[in-house]
């Protein structure tokens, strides 16, 4: 982004000499004729005379844009456009008259000095007149020159609001679609034969074992249903309700496998408080750890979640199934899609021949369109 703005910056400033100078040059003329038409210098001006003035014209017309961009390229750092606009305008406006007037005396002291066609004879009416009229032309030169800037700024500024708008607009088409696909793959989560089986067979034996037991399991199991149809669709939500899901997610699982799993968090409750995660993006760590590793009582599987840096990190250890189950790896490639698009900074995938982590980058602002 920054390498486009100062190409845009490099082509503005060589197209500004070329357009900048002849307009400045054809200005100066015109409104020098229309201030007055009747001028005597129109007609009593010899060839050489002409040449002469017009090559003095050209000089300041020259100075003029030279000290504009100098200026420019001051103010840019000084008091760029994009924090104070309006103050830029009359700094850069007031600024820019001052150096004309000075280039404007310098250059016809100059050529008062030089030219064997002035002397420095007693300034008549006339005279006063002309540099009255010098004078004004100047001012309507700065004028129109700030204008210039000023109109490049706002072009500048309605360019990059189209193209953030499109690129926002492009970024919520893309969350809706992979919030889609999220939605998708969690209802075939809970409509999948083995998750039902499995908890309600969990649940049928802790009905006829512990009662109480069965309530807080179903308490549980209704925590994450709802949870699933109420976030899922949604682009962000905080840490504390993510992990609050994991817990009642983990503890159906744990109910099924005893010890032979073990989920150990690790994370402030001001951190909590304070940040965001995709949604469903831990829970889905946390199954296909379940998933794809073997677990027993003598080597139980471990997983660790906690936060490093500006990452929470879902860890787990690697203990290979003598059968290996097929993987479409949907859910990660989901999860590395929709932080593309809610953060800068990727998710991070690290895999040893002992662990496998996945680490999330936290969220500062919601983000929920």
């Amino acid at each position: 982004m920054a390498a486009k703005k100062v190409k845009e910056e490099s082509m503005f400033l060589k197209h500004y000499r070329l357009m900048v100078v002849p307009l400045v040059f054809i200005l100066y003329l015109f409104s020098h004729f229309l201030l007055n038409p009747y001028d005597a210098d129109w007609v009593e001006m010899d060839v050489n005379e002409m040449w002469e003035s017009a090559l003095v014209l050209f000089v300041y017309c020259m100075a003029i844009t030279e000290v504009s961009l100098w200026l420019s390229r001051v103010l840019n750092k000084l008091l760029p456009w994009d924090k104070l606009p309006v103050m830029r305008v009359v700094v850069q406006f007031f600024l820019l008259i001052l150096f004309i007037f000075i280039i404007y005396f310098a250059i016809n002291f100059v050529y008062i000095y030089i030219s064997p066609y002035n002397t420095f004879d007693i300034i008549d009416l006339e005279d006063k007149i002309d540099i009255w009229q010098s004078l004004i032309i100047s001012f309507n030169t700065g004028i129109f020159i700030s204008a210039i800037h000023t109109g490049y700024f706002l072009i500048n500024n309605w360019k990059k609001s189209m193209v953030d708008a499109a690129d926002l607009k492009l970024k919520a088409e893309q969350l809706e679609r992979i919030a889609s696909q999220a939605e998708l793959e969690s209802l075939k989560m809970q409509l999948d034969p083995h998750f039902l089986f499995n908890n309600f067979s969990t649940l049928s034996e802790l009905v006829v074992e512990d009662q109480d037991i069965a309530v807080k399991f179903i308490d549980h199991l209704s925590i994450v249903y709802r949870y699933m149809l109420s976030n899922v669709r949604k682009n962000t939500i905080s840490l504390a309700e993510e992990l609050t899901f994991v817990e009642s997610y983990f503890y159906l699982i744990k109910e099924r496998m005893g010890s032979k799993v073990r989920l150990n968090i690790n994370v402030s409750e001001e951190i909590k408080r304070g940040f965001y995660v995709a949604p469903i993006a831990i829970q889905l760590l946390v199954e296909n750890a379940v998933k794809h590793n073997s677990a027993s009582k003598e080597n139980p599987l471990k997983i660790d979640i906690y936060v490093e840096g500006n990452y929470v990190v879902i860890s787990n250890n690697i203990q290979e199934l003598v059968v290996t189950l097929p993987s479409s790896k949907v859910g990660l490639t989901n999860i590395k899609e929709r932080y593309r698009l809610l953060s800068k900074h990727k998710v991070v995938i690290d895999k040893s021949k002992d662990s496998f982590t996945v680490k999330l980058p936290l969220l500062i602002n919601k983000n929920d369109k």
